[in-house]
């Protein structure tokens, strides 16, 4: 009987080996059978991504991207998340040699005829697509949880397949902006500036952000580390009451959760913006927190309780560095963890 179990195992081991084997359907969205086939295929990740940004809303956004992998296994085809249009890929390159754009249900299609086993490089020209940007007259953020990355350019898009980014952004001369990566260089030349970011972290692509627009900007310490702050208040009571208090509750939630989880900061930056009419209280992209401008400017008339608030906001989305971020959810189904330790964290960093 005991061999008997353990060739049904073997069995269904097989089969479950075969059907993840195969290349899954091309349906819209991202299935979990195309999430974990890739998963099991791609390794080694990583984004290079340039959008070139018009001061005006309703212009197009010119981009590129350039996505390395190592493919274990050549599939036919292998699937890269886009919802937009077959109108706004421009051109397609893998490893040096043009293809045919092959664009199906919101995927575009990668034939294993211009594949490799190992390193690929896939390069794209096409036009962003708007869904997730968050565009306005003075300022523009992207917010891609949970998974709307996809909306805005070619990727992976599933949270277990965690990479790097990098980053360049043509803006307005007179915008400033923030990402995941440290700003690298700036470049101003007659009204446009062009700005390059080093790699991110290794993140997922829900976590991938920047904002850039008419913000004030300004950088003190969090702690032992110094922090970049964009936000567009206009009250001068309002900033000049809260922007210290800003900083200093940064301060004590990272100092609490280095010591509490015995882990440095895991990122390499801090920074924060403070976005008017803000979909959420905050989002916790490493290195570009987001945050609801309205939660975090308090008028010298702010009861405690509105205190108690912004700080509970502020522990909640800096437990999330390392409660979400660090370690992270491996499928969309997952987001009650990341929640429920982020608040439980954030109750012990406000007591």
């Amino acid at each position: 009987m005991k061999g008997f179990f353990i060739a049904c195992l073997l069995l269904i081991s097989d089969f479950s080996y075969a059907q993840l084997s195969s290349a899954p359907a091309v349906e819209a969205g991202v299935s979990r059978s195309l999430a974990e086939y890739r998963k099991k295929h791609i390794d080694e990740l990583s984004y290079q991504l340039s959008f070139n940004i018009p001061a005006d809303k309703n212009a197009d956004i010119p981009a590129t991207a350039l996505i390395r992998f190592k493919l274990n296994a050549r599939s036919n085809p292998l699937q890269l998340d886009f919802k937009g249009s077959k109108e706004q890929i421009l051109k397609l390159t893998v490893n040096g040699h043009p293809a045919a754009v092959n664009y199906q249900n919101e995927h575009l299609l990668l034939d294993s005829t211009v594949l490799v086993q190992g390193l690929n490089q896939v390069q794209i020209e096409f036009r962003a697509g708007n869904a997730a940007l968050n565009r306005n007259s003075d300022y523009l953020y992207t917010l891609f949880v949970p998974d709307r990355a996809r909306t805005a350019f070619p990727c992976f898009d599933q949270p277990d397949l965690k990479a790097t980014f990098d980053l360049k952004l043509e803006i307005p001369s007179t915008w400033n902006v923030i990402a995941n990566g440290q700003l690298q260089d700036s470049l101003v030349i007659n009204d446009r500036k062009t700005c390059s970011f080093a790699s991110s972290d290794r993140i997922s692509t829900y976590l991938f952000a920047f904002a850039a627009g008419k913000f004030q900007r300004v950088r003190k310490a969090a702690g032992t580390y110094p922090a970049l702050f964009l936000y567009r208040e206009t009250d001068a009571q309002k900033i000049k009451e809260s922007v210290d208090s800003i900083y200093k509750e940064h301060s004590d939630a990272l100092r609490f959760l280095e010591n509490w989880t015995n882990i440095p900061y895991p990122f390499q930056k801090v920074g924060f913006v403070a976005i008017p009419d803000f979909q959420f209280g905050g989002m916790e992209h490493p290195g570009a927190v987001q945050y609801k401008s309205s939660s975090l400017f308090l008028d010298p008339g702010a009861t405690r309780d509105q205190f108690i608030a912004r700080s509970n906001l502020i522990s909640h989305e800096t437990a999330h560095m390392w409660f979400g971020d660090l370690v992270s959810i491996k499928w969309f189904n997952d987001v009650w963890m990341k929640e429920v330790f982020a608040n439980f964290m954030a109750d012990k960093v406000v007591e």
